[in-house]
């Protein structure tokens, strides 16, 4: 057996960690000498050294003492899971070293966005004539019917324009909320993974502002996803946010060489 210093020093965690993991559950000393300290059996080295990569790689406490608990098919999911989290989170550290390569010293106009949790979007259908945020009305009258139901939206309300019969619009509103919400009976659920967004604020007359943002995103090296949002923004009747999902990054694109404006 091994004194928590020899055991420290034999799987390069110090005794401060081996201690923090004894209080959370993750690494328990295998036995107690009589003098009341710790003793570890030399096969928990292992056991030590992954549970300190693991938190090298950013997975929490609590998933770990999960991870632990778990074994056979049940660890799989969870491991895909995390090289799922993983992969976004590399993604999202590409794009932002990306963007910051690119920045000039005033704020550029596209900007970026990160849903770093999965989120789900609840849709409900909706008519209008054409005209400037033709879908606002149904915006508030359904933002306050998810509130009447007690169900909390995280951001203002979304838009899908899908299409023009007979004068009317027909498209969707859309408010994103926690997942594990009961909805509405009518409505239309979409699940979202952590996604990133590249966004521009535009004006309800630019026609050709998607345009514009799909051009200077593949300047970038961006690859936009087929997750394309508009978000109404309060106090302001004449403009919205283009929300446009990026998939991944090209590795050799020439961000710095493009600091012209969108």
């Amino acid at each position: 057996m091994l004194t928590i210093s020899q055991f420290a020093d034999r799987s390069g965690i110090s005794p401060s960690a081996l201690r923090f993991y004894q209080r959370k559950g993750l690494l328990l000393p295998a036995s107690r000498r009589d003098n009341g300290y710790r003793a570890y059996a030399p096969g928990q080295v292992d056991d030590a050294r992954f549970i300190s990569s693991l938190r090298a790689a950013g997975i929490s406490i609590p998933a770990i003492r999960e991870f632990l608990r778990l074994n056979g098919p049940a660890r799989e999911v969870m491991l895909d899971a995390w090289r799922r989290e993983t992969a976004a989170r590399l993604l999202s550290l590409q794009i932002a070293e990306e963007y910051l390569r690119g920045m000039g010293s005033s704020p550029p106009p596209l900007h970026l966005e990160h849903w770093r949790e999965p989120s789900v979007l609840v849709w409900f259908p909706a008519t209008a004539p054409e005209g400037p945020l033709p879908f606002r009305a149904d915006v508030v009258a359904r933002k306050r019917e998810l509130l009447r139901r007690d169900i909390p939206v995280l951001t203002s309300g979304y838009v899908r324009t899908l299409g023009l019969a007979d004068g009317q619009l027909h498209g969707e509103v859309g408010f994103r909320i926690r997942p594990r919400r009961r909805l509405p009976q009518g409505v239309r659920r979409q699940d979202v993974p952590p996604t990133l967004f590249a966004t521009l604020e535009c004006a309800t007359h630019d026609e050709k502002a998607a345009h514009r943002v799909f051009r200077f995103l593949h300047q970038l090296g961006f690859q936009p996803d087929r997750l394309h949002l508009e978000r109404y923004l309060p106090g302001a009747p004449d403009r919205y946010l283009l929300l446009i999902a990026v998939r991944r990054v090209q590795p050799d694109s020439g961000l710095a060489e493009h600091r012209g404006g969108l």
